[in-house]
């Protein structure tokens, strides 16, 4: 298990830390220790690892996490996401349940999300042979309903030795990193440039890179064409094929009804998905924005996806696209 508290103020210190399997017919809890010990002391800035836990683990199976805290703690990052489809998030006090929009002020502005702290990922051993793929983007990606949906579509189609990594911050543009006048947060991090190689291939070599990118370049910054996002999405490819990867590459989606739409912003965006069309921009490519436009109002997207805001899916649209992806597209000559 990795631990992190890379963005804190305060040490985060757990008391203890257990994993169980949930689909297991007998209890397999078993306590989480960081160098023979059951207190996890997390300093600012700080990543730990956890010994070996030797628990039994099929595809499918429901694990749980459970942590304590030494004691309060303000917390200052950690992980949100919207899909509540392969991982969810409860808080007590105690006994008692206590509703996050009540411990976190970005879940209390959105209470959408659920937030993690604290916990960075669990480290599976794998089949040599198993299929990584990273879903790298921003919000449309990061909220995890496309991602998680189609992780429950790989176990239904016994793509079970197939992993799939969400790498979606929100607010995310591929050539700026956080606008901090706008960003209270700075959780936009690093532009995609500079987080692509980092964030993709530091755990080690991925076979298939599924990029949904550039939106938020069009709606937050003033360009005027769409060369310079075009040529961002070129980079992408480049450092992905030195690291042997597939790329593909989805188009971007509709924004019509939402605050930020302009017939002008609108045109860079059909550039963009002009160029990812084409045949020398990917080694494959998703159609996202013919999947989820409404059809009497191809700028918009289709009410039955949209999550409220004309910009951001739901879990209807994410199911739908996660549904509508051809695997054939991701695992032929992969």
């Amino acid at each position: 298990m990795k631990f992190a508290n890379l963005y804190g103020m305060e040490p985060i210190i757990f008391s203890k830390v257990s994993i169980r399997n949930l689909s297991a017919s007998l209890d397999q809890s078993k306590e989480v220790t960081v160098l023979g010990s059951e207190r996890v002391n997390l300093l600012p800035g700080s990543r730990l690892i956890s010994d070996p836990i030797y628990i039994h683990a099929n595809p499918g199976d429901v694990l749980q996490i459970e942590t304590i805290l030494a004691e309060p703690v303000e917390i200052n990052g950690g992980i949100v996401t919207y899909s509540r489809r392969v991982t969810e998030v409860t808080n007590f006090d105690n006994d008692r349940l206590v509703l996050q929009k009540n411990l976190f002020k970005m879940v209390h502005e959105n209470n959408r999300m659920q937030f993690i702290y604290g916990i960075e990922e669990l480290l599976i051993p794998h089949d040599p042979q198993q299929t990584k793929i990273v879903f790298f983007g921003d919000s449309l990606v990061h909220q995890g309903f496309i991602v998680d949906q189609l992780t429950l579509r790989f176990l239904k189609t016994q793509k079970r030795n197939t992993s799939i990594i969400n790498k979606g911050i929100g607010g995310s543009r591929i050539l700026f990193g956080t606008d901090k006048n706008s960003d209270d947060y700075n959780r936009h991090g690093q532009s995609g440039l500079l987080r692509f190689e980092k964030d993709l291939y530091s755990s080690g070599p991925k076979e298939i890179i599924i990029v949904l990118h550039g939106i938020n370049d069009i709606l937050t910054t003033q360009y005027n064409n769409a060369t310079e996002i075009i040529n961002g999405l070129k980079m992408y490819k480049e450092i992905a094929h030195v690291h042997h990867s597939k790329v593909m590459i989805c188009t971007l989606m509709p924004f019509g009804n939402s605050q930020f739409y302009s017939p002008a912003l609108d045109e860079i965006r059909q550039e963009v998905n002009d160029w990812i069309r084409s045949s020398v921009a990917t080694d494959d490519y998703f159609d996202l924005d013919k999947m989820v436009r409404d059809p009497l109002r191809p700028n918009c997207l289709d009410r039955n996806y949209d999550t409220g805001d004309g910009l951001h899916l739901n879990e209807s649209g994410g199911r739908h696209i996660a549904k509508s992806m051809e695997l054939n597209q991701i695992f032929e000559e992969s």
